[in-house]
Formats: structure tokens, C-alpha cells, sequence
């Protein structure tokens, strides 16, 4: 297998076409890895850094594994640098199920050709950073594996996702319930849907979809506010911009499921997901505080109903698990965060300590690079 590593992003250009026929041929496949995804995160932003993807060819010269990494900096005691690649769309953006993209039938080769790659140039990085890593694709064997056959240090730490799988009705999933928590999504519905004026809406067009996303702003920062929290959108602008983005174009693939809770044309909630190989990713929600109690929940319940009728096999509530989401049928499915090392003088504290860049002794620094195209 041949590899070579791209560093400018007119090469990530294109790669678009084979960049998604590997994706739905790999086991990461998923929206957040898909070649949209990551271009729409890239034009959210002003300022990139510079592209360091690691491309796999096979003997016939076709694309069969990709690591879609960046370089960023992390500062440890905010003194000491270290060179850090990441894995594109990490942040600002919403992205979970982060991986590197190898063909199902060659991933041990593969991978084992990226770390290669990588090791040819442990000069150019000290570590890198995947969190937020499924746990049922295979994915933390693959890095296990090709990790150990460089030598290079591996550490892994438990990242919780929460989903359920739908039933066949949505009185199957009313009775799968608790009994409180059926009396009061119910009482809710109840109380909220037979109010005057009131409507549920979906985003059926670009022309409906800029008012649908002005009130999921407004609504989440209003939901938010209330706890002395501003909210995603207000402190990470570069995440509103990516949805203003990438809204329109999963709206054309078919992937946007974009809900509102109107009364008399105002909206009171909204909720944004997208469905991807039959799943339903909840994203983002909002809701009017000072509107009747349990418009969130009335309009959740909906949402639900809708996908159970579209037969989608599960609503996953990505990552964290919560009370929540437990009361909604959320169950665990494990996941990783990985974080990856050359065999270096400067990486010795870092690994043998295990200090994750998510702490208060690593952290990122702020993105400078050229300007994206």
C-alpha cells in the first residue's frame, strides 16, 4: 500500500467523490465524517490550520484509508508546546463518532499504513487527540493494534453516548415508560398541544429554513440563560455558522429533521437532528422558558412519533449520559477518547502522569493558519 500525506487544502478538494465512497465502505461511516461535514466546518471559520490527512491507496491505486487530521498546538502548564493532530470537525460543529476512515475489508493494513506514515514523520507531530470514539465499530482494536505494532503510546479513557432503539408505535414506547414519567409527558402533550393556535411544523424548504434556525438560536440561548449559561451558539459562534452552513445542504441530501412547536406562527420550540443510515441524531434543542411548562417535552414526544412512523431503527441522543435522557429510554453504549504518542523525550511526563488535553495542566491553543481557500 502506498500512502502520502495531504498538507493544502486545494488536494482536500479533491478528494470529495472518493472521500464518501470510502466513508460508506468503512465502518466509521457517519454524517460527521462525511466530506460535507468537514467542508462545511472548514467554511465556518475564518482561519484553518494547516491539513496534515494521511491517504492509504491499494495496489490498484484506489483510496482505501484516510486519517483526516489538522495540526493544532496544545500548551502543557501554558509553557511547554506540543504539535497535536486532530481529527477534522472536532469542535464548534457537534461532531461525535470521530475515527479515522479505512475500508472494511483491508482495515488491519490500512491503519497500520497511517501509523506507518505517521512514524515516518514523528518529527512533524508529539501526539494526537481523537475523544468522542465510538465503541462498537471496532474502532479502539484497530488503534490498539496498529498503535502497538509502532510502539507508539496509547491511552484510552471511557466516553458514555446514550440512544434507544424505536418501537414499532408510539404506544409501544409510551408503555415502555415508567409509569411517572408516561403520566407526565402525556399530562404535557396534553396540556401544550391542545392550547389555541397551536401547530407542529417541520422544515420542509430553504425558504422555511432560516426562520426555523434564527428560533433554535434565540431558543436555546433562552433555555440556556437560565442557568447563567449563554448557551452553544453564544459561546461558540463558529458552531452557529456551521450549522447556518450545513442545515441547507442536509436539508437537499435528506438528512435534516428540523421540528418546531408554534403558537399562532411564534415559535416556543424547536428541535434539529439529522438522519443518517436510518438513525436519528438529536443535535440541538430550544425552548421558550416563560411559555407553558413542557413545551420541550410535548414537542420531543412528536418528534419521536414522526420518526416512528418514518420506520427509523433508533433515536440516539449522542454523547453523555444523563437522568435525562434515562427517562426517555436512553441506554449507554460505550465509546473512547484516545490519546496517542510518539516514543519522544518531551511526551515521557505527559504519558507516564496520563494528562489528557482536557484538563487544567494541557490545553489547546487558540487556531491561527492561512486562510481557508
Amino acid at each position: 500500500m502506498d500512502t502520502k500525506i495531504i498538507r493544502n487544502w486545494h488536494e482536500f478538494d479533491s478528494l470529495e467523490a472518493d472521500w464518501n465512497r470510502l466513508l460508506v465502505r468503512s465502518r466509521a461511516n457517519s454524517v460527521f465524517l462525511r466530506w460535507e461535514w468537514i467542508n462545511a466546518w472548514l467554511a465556518a471559520h475564518e482561519e484553518m490550520p494547516i491539513p496534515f490527512i494521511v491517504c492509504v491507496l491499494d495496489s490498484e491505486g484506489t483510496l482505501c484509508g484516510l486519517a483526516p487530521l489538522y495540526i493544532s498546538e496544545f500548551r502543557l502548564g501554558g509553557l511547554v508546546p506540543y504539535r497535536a493532530l486532530r481529527v477534522m470537525g472536532d469542535f464548534a460543529s457537534g461532531a461525535d463518532y470521530l475515527d479515522w476512515i479505512v475500508r472494511e475489508d483491508c482495515e488491519k493494513e490500512a491503519m497500520l499504513a497511517i501509523t506507518r506514515a505517521l512514524k515516518d514523520v514523528n518529527h512533524e507531530w508529539d501526539c494526537i487527540w481523537i475523544p468522542n470514539m465510538s465503541g462498537w465499530t471496532g474502532s479502539y482494536e484497530r488503534f490498539s493494534s496498529a498503535c502497538a505494532i509502532e510502539n507508539f503510546h496509547l491511552h484510552e479513557r471511557p466516553r458514555d453516548f446514550s440512544c434507544f432503539a424505536l418501537p414499532g408505535s408510539i404506544d409501544d414506547y409510551f408503555r415502555s415508560l415508567s409509569r411517572n414519567m408516561r403520566q407526565q409527558v402525556k399530562g404535557d402533550m396534553k396540556r401544550v398541544l391542545g392550547g389555541n393556535g397551536i401547530s407542529i411544523v417541520r422544515c420542509q424548504s430553504e425558504e422555511e429554513l432560516s426562520d426555523f434556525l434564527e428560533a433554535l438560536f434565540r431558543l436555546h440561548h433562552l433555555r440556556w440563560i437560565q442557568v447563567g449559561d449563554p448557551g452553544t451558539f453564544r459561546r461558540k459562534p463558529g458552531e452557529e455558522r456551521f450549522y447556518r452552513l450545513f442545515a441547507p445542504i442536509a436539508l437537499r441530501a435528506g438528512w435534516l429533521r428540523m421540528f418546531g412547536l408554534m403558537e399562532h406562527g411564534k415559535f416556543r420550540a424547536v428541535q434539529l437532528g439529522y438522519v443518517y443510515r436510518n438513525v436519528y441524531l438529536q443535535m440541538q434543542e430550544g425552548f421558550d422558558p416563560d411559555y407553558v411548562r413542557g413545551a420541550g417535552n410535548a414537542l420531543r414526544a412528536r418528534v419521536i412519533e414522526e420518526c416512528i412512523a418514518e420506520r427509523i431503527e433508533m433515536y440516539d441522543f449522542l454523547g453523555e449520559m444523563t437522568e435525562h435522557k434515562r427517562r426517555w429510554l436512553g441506554k449507554i453504549r460505550k465509546g473512547h477518547d484516545l490519546f496517542i504518542g510518539n516514543r519522544n523525550i518531551r511526551n515521557l511526563l505527559l504519558f507516564w502522569k496520563e494528562v489528557w488535553p482536557t484538563g487544567r495542566y494541557l490545553r489547546p491553543c487558540p487556531l491561527h493558519g492561512a486562510k481557508y481557500r
